[in-house]
């Protein structure tokens, strides 16, 4: 069920609890892939969609509905409506599960940092990342209640499936279809398995004779048979992610292809970066936290689907 979302205007409401749904990436110790990636000590959690445009329009509407400082509001699937001191903001009608894009990493940092500070309309420099300090290069703090996800985390997440419990020689698949073949473009609903949204393939940019373009993002979640191993979706197509590798000095790390790209970039073996501070239409990202104690859970839903 759609959610209403909670316009804020200068009086100084506050937004209910982000209710972001959880999978637990398990089997700690893993063994890397042949790429190096993918091995992660412990147990955590990782957010089982990417962020959506109402969940970042909850962020706004607490944050900035007299003024916006950092540029947290870029448009795209999010509409601002009103005057300066009384902003709020909405989504643009069918597009509330659409994963948010045009965010950068500067941007989704201040987003954990809301998060970590109890989504409140105070802090969004400190907390899980340390932005006056370290800036667009910030590491996620011990301590950190969640952030955006470590390149291992991600990969992991995205890719492994231990052999003894079913999964390829090696323990990683190509694609986080739980395939090493080809994903298949299908409608959105599609319960067909190997199921993605991606530019169809290198030679063509069209689909069912529709143009493939930025705008073409779907719900999350849009193929119920196409989850990882543990159980999240999206990590191939839809929306390039973020995580929070650094490369090459100065910029951070992106993965697992789009709405418009081919779909050879939801292979492991593909990995891009920007810097962080570059928003992109085809980019979002998703969450990881640590195995929550049943008594920190709080308000936040998780879900933990069953292991094939």
């Amino acid at each position: 069920m759609k959610r209403c979302l909670l316009l804020l205007l200068a009086c100084g409401v506050q937004a209910h609890a982000l209710n972001l749904e959880w999978v637990n990436v398990g089997d700690p110790g893993n063994q890397p892939d042949k790429t190096g990636y993918g091995s992660v000590a412990y147990e955590f959690q990782i957010s089982k969609y990417e962020i959506t445009s109402e969940q970042y329009a909850e962020f706004l509407n607490t944050l900035v509905v007299k003024s916006d400082p950092h540029g947290l509001w870029r448009g795209s699937t999010i509409q601002r409506i009103g005057k300066p001191g009384e902003y709020r903001y909405q989504v643009i009608k069918g597009q509330e599960r659409w994963p948010v894009v045009n965010i950068s990493f500067l941007e989704a940092m201040r987003f954990v940092n809301w998060l970590h500070n109890g989504q409140s309309q105070g802090e969004t420099e400190k907390g899980a990342y340390d932005i006056p300090t370290h800036g667009g290069l910030a590491r996620h703090e011990v301590g950190a209640k969640v952030w955006i996800a470590t390149e291992d985390e991600w990969y992991k997440a995205a890719y492994f499936q231990p052999e003894s419990k079913g999964g390829p020689a090696g323990g990683y698949w190509l694609y986080p279809t739980r395939s090493n073949e080809q994903p298949v473009l299908r409608e959105a609903g599609a319960k067909e398995a190997n199921s993605a949204n991606y530019l169809q393939d290198s030679r063509t940019n069209s689909f069912g004779g529709v143009a493939r373009s930025f705008a073409d993002s779907q719900p999350v979640g849009s193929y119920p048979n196409s989850a990882s191993y543990y159980g999240t979706y999206d990590q191939g197509g839809n929306a390039w992610e973020w995580n929070e590798a650094v490369v090459f000095d100065a910029q951070r790390c992106i993965r697992g292809g789009c709405m418009a790209h081919s779909f050879e970039k939801m292979r492991s073996v593909v990995r891009t970066s920007a810097n962080p501070a570059k928003r992109y239409p085809d980019t979002g990202f998703r969450l990881a936290r640590a195995m929550p104690k049943a008594a920190d859970a709080g308000s936040i839903k998780t879900t933990t689907p069953k292991q094939p």
